[in-house]
């Protein structure tokens, strides 16, 4: 593990919402006014889910699913995805999904009562959807993400920048394109981990979107695993999105993948806090 953090037990049978959050530096400067309903979610926490997680007999390499964007169409179907088939996954959440209704928050805080999930900051805003310009002004990318950070509470400091698949790692990085390094070096040196991915489940050729089936994405997960393509050893990164769930196609070549994954024997799924 690369660094350390408080882990909470969260009872599935209390109403009550335990945290501990470790802030860092003290921040001010959020970015715009609070949405209608924001402060009311500052006594959800989500916490950081102790899980029993067995040494022995660990299979050598290890999966790692992470979902974005959430919380939104396709959320309810992740969340029954790892309690049907026990699965560690980690999710990374935009504050202003959370807070565009009242369903988008019932599928929040079913993410952050459910042992099985880690929650991840994914900024406030996700950029807008104007990356390029977003991620021009570091100190803007900071205040959204400490606004999330501060909306929704969480217990680690694990962040996926939108639609940048940058590395920040204590002193491992990585970067896909130059704009944006700057933000993520900013990120890190106010004490945010960022995490990248190693594979996009869903490919896009010629700006196309294909879908791997799950034999596929075994033989690659295989063959990157093996010529050391990803960004730690032994040990790749997923990415996914919580809308893909809706397309039960997807939903199939996703179960059946955790299927051979774990047939096969040399992978088991695990949570980015024991990366």
């Amino acid at each position: 593990m690369i660094w350390n953090y408080q882990r909470i037990s969260l009872s599935c049978v209390s109403a009550l919402f335990l945290f501990s959050f470790n802030a860092g530096p003290k921040i001010t400067g959020i970015t715009g006014p609070l949405l209608a309903g924001e402060t009311s979610l500052h006594s959800l926490a989500p916490a950081s889910h102790a899980i029993l997680n067995p040494k022995k007999a660990i299979a050598p390499y290890t999966i790692y699913l992470t979902f974005d964007d959430g919380p939104c169409a396709g959320s309810e179907k992740v969340n029954e995805l790892c309690q049907k088939d026990n699965l560690f996954i980690n999710v990374f959440l935009i504050g202003k999904n959370v807070y565009r209704n009242e369903n988008s928050r019932m599928l929040f805080h079913q993410y952050i009562s459910n042992p099985l999930i880690e929650t991840g900051n994914h900024s406030f805003t996700h950029a807008e959807r104007h990356y390029r310009q977003y991620f021009r002004d570091p100190e803007t990318v900071l205040s959204d993400f400490n606004r999330n950070r501060d909306s929704l509470l969480f217990s680690n400091n694990f962040a996926r920048l939108p639609g940048r698949n940058f590395f920040r790692l204590d002193s491992l990085t990585r970067n896909d394109i130059t704009n944006g390094s700057e933000a993520a070096d900013t990120l890190a040196a106010n004490g945010y981990h960022i995490f990248g991915w190693d594979i996009e489940w869903r490919s896009r050729p010629a700006k196309g979107i294909s879908l791997h089936t799950g034999s596929e994405m075994i033989e690659i997960v295989q063959k990157m695993i093996s010529k050391k393509k990803t960004f730690l050893p032994d040990r790749i990164v997923i990415l996914l999105h919580d809308p893909e769930l809706q397309d039960s196609a997807f939903r199939s070549a996703l179960e059946d993948f955790i299927d051979k994954a774990r047939a096969d024997g040399n992978f088991r799924f695990d949570h980015l806090s024991n990366y």
